[in-house]
């Protein structure tokens, strides 16, 4: 075996290269992606409870609704892109207490999952 790959270094080593870095990427996304799925799959990892260290998109995944969802529940602009702020400088800004902004978010991803007839 040692000696094809010996072979396709000398003589095809752009080829090879992309092989390899291409094998590096599947390898790396597969892995990222079983274990992102294992993490929200977890029950404890559902409808948590609010905390300052949380983002949006980390309360949208959560809650398991789109971004859109979350944003309407507190006020921002929809059109805005999820930023990776947390909640306490978010609750801060839009003056909610983290209670507030659970309870919002709460409502808000029942209605959502209540009008396309999910749990």
């Amino acid at each position: 075996m040692w000696h094809r790959v010996k072979d396709l270094w000398a003589h095809n080593r752009i080829a090879f290269l992309a092989f390899v870095a291409i094998l590096g990427l599947t390898g790396f996304f597969g892995v990222r992606t079983v274990s992102q799925s294992i993490y929200w799959a977890d029950p404890a990892r559902q409808n948590q409870a609010l905390a300052e260290w949380m983002t949006p998109r980390y309360v949208a995944r959560s809650y398991a609704v789109p971004p859109e969802v979350v944003k309407a529940a507190w006020g921002l602009d929809p059109d805005s892109p999820l930023r990776r702020a947390s909640l306490e400088t978010i609750a801060a800004e839009i003056g909610l207490s983290l209670t507030e902004m659970e309870s919002r978010v709460t409502q808000a991803a029942a209605a959502w999952h209540q009008a396309r007839g999910h749990d």
